[in-house]
């Protein structure tokens, strides 16, 4: 089993430069950081044009209401009898009655600037109350569960068998209506939202390892629903938050306009509405104004609320610095196939981080980027970093080649992919992940993609699929199935050949099988969409699929659910589905991660024997070279996003052609190791924003040399059927 390197880099390696404790700026640390906090926040409000305006709106909604008394003075309520409704969009009688005048010769401007305050007093203070009490409340029902938990479910039951407006208007009728009782009466019947929200939150949270690893520790239980709980219950109220208050709001309006909500001489834009609705065909700007008021504070807040969910989860909050690329069609680069291969080998980068995890995000994305883009944007490389001379057609590798030769027989492959380049988008630009993957395989043969975990495997198995994150796009390249490009396909042609064309297995089994549904109505899905069979039919099909695959008791067990399967059985599901409708290719990302040997073993045999059977292709992407030696008959092996080693498995194995596939092997455990020190690759792949110059592999390589530093090696054939991306590549395998 490949060993993941542990083995960590210095600082300047990684580009982290220390701080000093104190740099005499006579500012503390804390300081610093709350101040970066303000900037990030900043820059990510920044970079939503639609939230700006929601908050620029909601800014001058809350000063109208601040500072509105001081402005207008008693304009609000001043009435001119003499000289009513006076028509809107003129300065001759100023600005107080630009948007025209009431019947009672009330300017119109200062009565909405006048009733911002007081619609903002009730909504505020009344989603405020409810916002912490039903949180608080929720999140410690959800946490403790039992009764507790039942106790406050059949209160919130009894609070909401009463409609919020319904209940408000009861209320207000029997006592006498005002702003404070208003607001005690929504924030009563809103408390159970925040609560049922609060609680259903926390109670899934609470069977979480990280909350047993809290209990070990000692902490206390409000302790961990501070800590633990609350931090990921936030973003979802903050959202419900904003929403209520646009409920709030219009119900507030709602009971003005009945008459049993703000009465006069305060105002609020719901009054408004109500004494305007008698003159709209005489004088419509009386109930127009304020309606649209109502309307654009509605809308700004749920804008916000829309960026404040994404802002406050710092799983989505990266998301919010995407730069909006075009999604319409593929970027392709200029040129023949040769200088899409030369570019690709130039701009090689890296996926650390990128493959198993989220993208960058907060200040990880602040740091400059230290990997050039490729084409059709290519870099302004330096002087000292020259370009590396241009491949010879003796050194064209084999792998992006629709046809090969191999064993002196013409073959020709069932997947090719060419040239494939896949970029992240963040706030500071697009990040190279996938540069210039090139390798094929034909109909009944297996391909191992081998690397280390964050070198690129499943990302380029995902960029053939379809599969890509919304964040991540393919720049270049091709994947040509049988001469058709899937990466130029419309989404309609990709789904027509999802299933009989190219079918994955992932590598959680768990996870990618539906809980809610039955394994016998998931394996017949791929029947009924593409072969249109009945039910009854489908779910034959899908019983003779489980019996093929190994189930045992497949009749009786199709209607069970996946976790009542254990992780073997469930991975033989997931190989059963993806091979329903016979596929020509087959893309396994990592198919026996946490199996046991056995399983393992047995989950392989399967594997081959459908590949023998159905005469597919199959990809086999892992980072465990005993599965590569025994199982693959050629192997690709990826570092830094880009392939950099290709050939038969046991040539390869036997005589590796790069310095990264032979400290892989280096690194296994054998028997002429006991007592002895392991070998292994010291450090870690780079960071996709800062690739080293020249040769990505070189500050771990043990034959790096001052070359490897200005000059990018490209994949250079080095022997019948083999290429290897080093400048020493044939001295490896000459020597």
């Amino acid at each position: 089993m490949l060993q993941k390197n542990n083995g960590q880099s210095d600082g300047a390696e990684n580009g982290d430069v220390p701080k000093d404790a104190d740099d005499g700026s006579g500012t503390s640390p804390g300081t610093d950081q709350v101040v970066t906090a303000r900037r990030r926040w900043l820059a990510l409000l920044l970079q939503d044009r639609f939230a700006c305006a929601a908050v620029l709106i909601l800014i001058g909604v809350a000063l109208c209401a601040v500072l509105g008394p001081l402005l207008i003075g008693d304009l609000a309520t001043r009435q001119n009898l003499r000289d009513p409704g006076r028509s809107p969009f003129s300065l001759d009688h100023g600005w107080a009655f630009f948007l025209g005048s009431d019947s009672l010769g009330r300017p119109v401007a200062a009565r909405l600037i006048a009733a911002a305050g007081t619609t903002l007093s009730v909504a505020v203070p009344a989603v405020l109350c409810s916002l912490v009490v039903g949180s608080v409340w929720g999140m410690w029902a959800g946490y403790h569960g039992g009764w507790r938990e039942n106790v406050s479910l059949r209160i919130a039951d009894v609070i909401l068998s009463f409609p919020s407006l319904l209940l408000a208007v009861v209320v207000l009728y029997v006592f006498s209506p005002s702003a404070s009782g208003i607001v005690l009466v929504l924030a009563v019947a809103r408390i159970p939202v925040y609560l049922r929200t609060a609680r259903a939150e926390s109670a899934e949270l609470r069977s979480r390892l990280f909350m047993d690893a809290a209990r070990t520790f000692g902490t206390s239980n409000w302790a961990s629903i501070r800590r633990h709980v609350a931090p990921t219950v936030l973003p979802t109220l903050l959202t419900v938050a904003a929403l209520d208050f646009c409920f709030v709001m219009l119900t507030e309006s709602s009971l003005s306009f009945l008459g049993i909500g703000i009465q006069p001489p305060d105002v609020s834009w719901g009054l408004m509405v109500a004494q305007g609705r008698q003159e709209l065909q005489s004088s419509w700007w009386i109930a127009v104004f304020p309606g649209l008021a109502i309307v654009v504070t509605t809308v700004s807040a749920t804008v916000l609320a829309a960026w404040a969910r994404l802002a406050t989860d710092p799983g989505q909050r990266w998301r919010h610095g995407l730069r909006r690329g075009g999604r319409g069609g593929l970027r392709r680069p200029t040129g023949g196939k040769g200088a899409r291969q030369s570019s690709a080998a130039e701009t090689a980068a890296v996926v650390a981080g990128a493959e198993h995890g989220p993208a960058p995000s907060g200040p990880e994305i602040e740091h400059a980027r230290a990997v050039p883009e490729a084409a059709p944007h290519p870099p302004a490389l330096p002087e000292a970093e020259a370009e590396p001379a241009p491949a010879t057609p003796e050194s064209a590798p084999a792998t992006g080649d629709r046809a090969s030769t191999r064993a002196g027989t013409l073959t020709v492959d069932t997947l090719t992919v060419d040239g494939l380049s896949v970029d992240i988008r963040t706030a500071a630009g697009p990040v190279p992940v996938v540069r210039g993957v090139s390798f094929a395989v034909r109909s009944g043969e297996t391909l191992a993609l081998l690397g280390e975990s964050g070198c690129g495997k499943s990302m380029t198995a995902h960029a053939v699929a379809g599969l890509l994150d919304p964040a991540a796009e393919v720049v270049g390249g091709q994947a040509l199935l049988e001469g058709e490009d899937l990466l130029a396909l419309g989404a309609r042609a990709r789904r027509r050949l999802a299933g009989p064309g190219l079918a994955i297995v992932f590598q959680d089994a768990l996870s990618a099988l539906n809980p809610v549904q039955t394994v016998g109505a998931q394996l017949a899905e791929p029947f009924r969409i593409h072969e249109r069979m009945s039910r009854r039919a489908a779910r034959a099909k899908a019983v003779e699929l489980m019996e093929r695959v190994g189930i045992p008791e497949a009749r009786s067990r199709a209607g069970a659910y996946p976790h009542q399967f254990s992780g073997g059985m469930r991975q033989r599901l997931l190989i059963a589905m993806a091979v329903a409708l016979r596929p020509k290719v087959l893309l396994a990302d990592e198919p026996t991660t946490a199996l046991d040997v056995t399983v393992q073993a047995q989950v392989m045999d399967l594997l081959l024997e459908l590949r023998s059977e159905q005469r597919m292709a199959l990809v086999l992407i892992t980072h465990d070279l005993g599965l590569v030696a025994e199982h693959a008959d050629r192997v690709a092996v990826m570092y830094a996003g880009t392939v950099v080693e290709t050939g038969p498995v046991a040539e390869v194995f036997g005589k590796p052609n790069h310095p990264y596939t032979r400290g892989l092997l280096e690194s296994v455990p054998a028997e002429q190791h006991k007592g002895s020190r392991l070998n292994s690759i010291p450090g870690s792949p780079p960071d996709p924003r800062s690739v080293p110059s020249g040769c990505a592999f070189r500050m771990r390589c043990p034959m790096a040399r001052d070359l490897c530093a200005t000059h990018r090696p490209v994949l250079e054939t080095t022997g019948a059927d083999r290429a290897a991306a080093c400048h020493f590549g044939k001295e490896l395998a000459d020597a």
